[in-house]
């Protein structure tokens, strides 16, 4: 799957600014191409040089599972993103959007779960060691 040539939301929010109509505006909108999850998440892969296999060494997902949500034919539940995200030591945006691209609210501050997650994310946690820490605070974890 090759990288789509698309408009960085920087850009889109300069030339939404230097609209002089409305209607000028949301075509920006209209124009640019959102990923789909399985796209961004291919494009993390490949920035980071992961291939599926890697992935699934290091995440614990069934091989037949995480092909399918690579090639789009799966949308993968909230646990299993922070999984993909921890394994591919993701950033906190880089997570946030592989959560919002598959329709997940972003981990939030104020719940005492999503905390837990910020800290691992921001810390490269296994997804063991997450695990582990989601334990401690009392917390569901990412798997049993």
């Amino acid at each position: 799957m090759k990288k789509r040539d698309r408009i960085t939301t920087s850009q889109m929010l300069v030339r939404i600014r230097q609209s002089g109509h409305f209607s000028e505006a949301i075509a920006v909108h209209d124009e640019a191409e959102q990923p789909t999850f399985s796209q961004y998440l291919y494009e993390l892969m490949e920035a980071r040089r992961l291939s599926a296999q890697d992935m699934i060494g290091r995440t614990g997902i069934h091989r037949s599972y995480y092909y399918a949500v690579l090639a789009g034919q799966k949308v993968p539940q909230k646990n299993v993103i922070l999984r993909i995200a921890l394994g591919m030591r993701c950033s906190l945006s880089e997570c946030n959007q592989l959560l919002r691209l598959a329709g997940f609210s972003p981990l939030y501050p104020r719940m005492r779960r999503d905390t837990v997650l910020i800290y691992a994310v921001d810390h490269k946690s296994t997804i063991q060691e997450t695990n582990e820490m989601l334990n401690q605070a009392g917390e569901e974890p990412l798997y049993r």
